[in-house]
């Protein structure tokens, strides 16, 4: 594989991008964006996840680790308040800029785009869902459940009828300390980040967005009157237990465990046990809870999405 790190223009900042390339890239190759957490960067992201999504280039993916402006991402929250909002940092256009940069910076064009972030970094994509509805091919979210509803910007939950169907990975810990499973507070130390909904439940309003489980499951997503709020699901997940402390949940087509293919199913991956981590087999930090070997986060990505 092939490292190169790249300092890109946007709204007059220098944006850095790490950037990991098969030996030979083919024409059409998936590009995975990886979003790091609060606190991190793309470099870090790569030792966090033990560099299991830079072994996707063995799959011919070209996997880019953009930096968020001081080290995080501006999201959706209302209870996030690090240099990214306060300054007003438009992540969602430079995001959205960076295939066509890549594609001239290597002379090459991109199949699927799928995001991947943990934490704030999955908080992002969610946004970017939000703001650039069929940007993304696939997103997938580590630690990373949807905002309770008041605590999403009331700006940006006016989008939630653009929202445009997109197959989802969530992967979630039991043993989160700092994005309760249950749901609750969230954040680091003082850093209140406000209210996330639970895994299940942040999983089943991807498939109210995805207008899964409703009496017409056209491409567009469903929504109330109010044109805010989508349209409750009705169907409950279809579940299984490929391992021993795992629990797959999955709304929409396909069975459990399956690759979303050409539909737009929502699938959550509970890991009992985990902390706030990207499922890899390195040892992290115990602040943020326990470390697993039950599953790999880059595998289920690159099974889910077909890679």
């Amino acid at each position: 594989m092939i490292v190169q790190r790249l300092n890109l223009s946007h709204d007059g900042r220098d944006r850095r991008v790490t950037c990991v390339l098969p030996k030979e890239v083919q024409p059409g190759a998936d590009l995975v964006l990886f979003l790091h957490g609060s606190l991190q960067s793309g470099s870090v992201a790569r030792r966090f996840t033990g560099n299991t999504f830079d072994e996707l280039t063995s799959r011919g993916c070209v996997v880019v680790y953009p930096d968020g402006v001081d080290r995080h991402f501006n999201d959706h929250r209302v209870g996030f308040n690090e240099a990214a909002r306060r300054l007003l940092i438009r992540d969602t256009s430079f995001l959205t800029s960076l295939p066509s940069l890549l594609a001239a910076e290597f002379d090459l064009n991109f199949g699927q785009i799928i995001g991947c972030g943990f934490s704030n970094g999955g908080q992002m994509l969610q946004r970017l869902g939000l703001e650039a509805p069929g940007f993304l091919d696939g997103i997938a979210c580590f630690g990373a459940p949807w905002p309770a509803a008041d605590n999403v910007l009331p700006e940006l939950a006016t989008h939630y009828k653009d929202w445009v169907p997109v197959p989802v990975l969530s992967v979630q810990g039991t043993a989160d300390p700092l994005v309760p499973y249950e749901g609750g507070a969230s954040g680091i130390g003082n850093s209140n980040r406000g209210v996330a909904r639970c895994a299940v439940d942040s999983a089943r309003f991807f498939a109210q967005l995805n207008g899964l489980g409703t009496e017409d499951t056209n491409n567009h997503a469903h929504t109330e009157t109010d044109g805010l709020t989508p349209t409750p699901v009705n169907a409950e997940p279809l579940s299984t237990r490929p391992i021993d402390g795992v629990r797959v949940d999955r709304f929409g087509p396909g069975a459990p465990e399956s690759p979303a293919g050409g539909a737009a199913p929502v699938e959550l991956w509970t890991i009992e046990g985990m902390g706030h981590v990207v499922p890899n087999p390195k040892e992290m930090d115990k602040k943020l809870g326990p470390s697993t070997n039950k599953v790999v986060g880059a595998e289920l990505v690159a099974h889910f999405f077909g890679l």
